[in-house]
């Protein structure tokens, strides 16, 4: 299978996941809330592998099964985005379960475990390792916007994550993405994650 029908497959499947979310926020706060939570999870589903798709193609790589791996951690920031648009703001009941179970897949089960199994696969590539600091990146960015809006976290500390896109889009003007990449792939975010993740968890935990 090419690139274009992997791409679709994964893509498929990540909308899929996004489905049972969409569903629990409708029944539990009503048509409204679950449309607007599908609307915006879809759109940030289909964002993120836009962009994973030109990323791909412009390297002449193929998307493997630990790479679907590493995109699934964009169900975790798409369930935030989804939260975000909306407009539930409360940290239990399912609301607050989905925003924090889906931070802990994305930030600690996936995270930890997307790497080591390639490596053990042998299927470790300059691709994959892209996708794992961008699917970081953008999840940090998600988390911490939940968590300024849920947690209490500062309007303040939405800086670093935010920081980090601006600085890359002015250096894109000047600079092509793979020095960028070069110069920023030990730019980690797992910490940030785990911080944040504790800031979102539901009010009852």
């Amino acid at each position: 299978m090419g690139l274009p029908g992997r791409l679709a497959v994964i893509s498929v499947g990540l909308l899929a996941a996004s489905a049972a979310p969409a569903l629990a926020m409708r029944r539990s706060y009503g048509g409204r809330a679950g449309a607007r939570f599908a609307a915006g999870s879809v759109l940030a589903t289909l964002a993120q592998q836009s962009l994973v798709g030109i990323a791909a193609a412009r390297k002449n790589a193929s998307l493997t099964v630990v790479d679907a791996m590493t995109l699934s951690r964009g169900v975790a920031s798409a369930v935030l985005v989804g939260l975000l648009v909306s407009g539930v703001r409360r940290r239990n009941g399912v609301a607050g379960w989905l925003g924090w179970g889906s931070l802990v897949y994305g930030s600690i089960v996936c995270d930890w475990l997307d790497g080591p199994i390639a490596r053990r696969l042998g299927a470790t590539s300059e691709l994959g390792a892209l996708l794992d600091l961008e699917s970081d990146s953008w999840l940090t960015l998600t988390a911490a916007f939940s968590a300024a809006t849920w947690g209490g976290l500062p309007g303040y500390c939405l800086a670093a994550p935010l920081a980090r896109y601006a600085l890359m889009v002015a250096a894109l003007r000047r600079i092509p993405y793979a020095q960028i990449y070069a110069a920023s792939h030990r730019w980690r975010c797992s910490r940030q994650q785990w911080l944040l993740s504790v800031l979102r968890a539901p009010a009852s935990l």
